[in-house]
């Protein structure tokens, strides 16, 4: 199941990723999607600023998403193979919490800009505790399986 979204999600980064390096090149393209996004009219040719950041706030998101997918599925993979405290999982769940923290500082990044770029003035950020007790835990577990690992290893070593 995480191999499907992954193929998706990875397509939606792909698909913004070009959105946004169209927009560069056609500052008309830009505008129309923001056009697309929202029920004001924005003038052809009018992307600005903000509608860049909006984009590549989008970018940032999609791809980090991808990679937390990603990461994600090697663990389960390992974990499928009954080598669940293998020391490469330690590094890949320090990956997820980093990963979501940049995918908490790109929302902050959206909130602020995107209403901004289709012409509303209002910031709308809600700070979730829940998403950061939730990174919170990622890097809680990716301590855990680094012991996990080294009394593994240690086992391994004992005859």
């Amino acid at each position: 199941m995480l191999g499907l979204l992954n193929v998706f999600v990875m397509l939606a980064a792909i698909g913004v990723v070009v959105v946004l390096a169209l927009s560069m090149i056609i500052p008309e393209f830009g505008a129309t999607v923001l056009e697309a996004l929202n029920e004001n009219r924005v003038q052809a040719g009018a992307i600005t600023v903000t509608g860049h950041l909006t984009l590549l706030g989008a970018a940032i998101s999609t791809g980090l998403t991808w990679w937390i997918i990603n990461r994600l599925r090697r663990i389960l993979l390992s974990v499928n193979q009954g080598d669940a405290f293998e020391p490469a999982n330690v590094g890949r769940l320090q990956a997820v919490g980093f990963s979501l923290l940049g995918v908490q500082a790109a929302a902050l990044l959206l909130a602020t800009v995107a209403p901004l770029s289709i012409g509303e003035s209002s910031i709308d950020y809600d700070l979730s505790l829940g998403s950061w007790l939730g990174i919170l835990v990622v890097f809680i577990l990716a301590e855990v399986f680094r012991q996990g690992s080294a009394m593994r290893d240690e086992q391994m070593t004992t005859v």
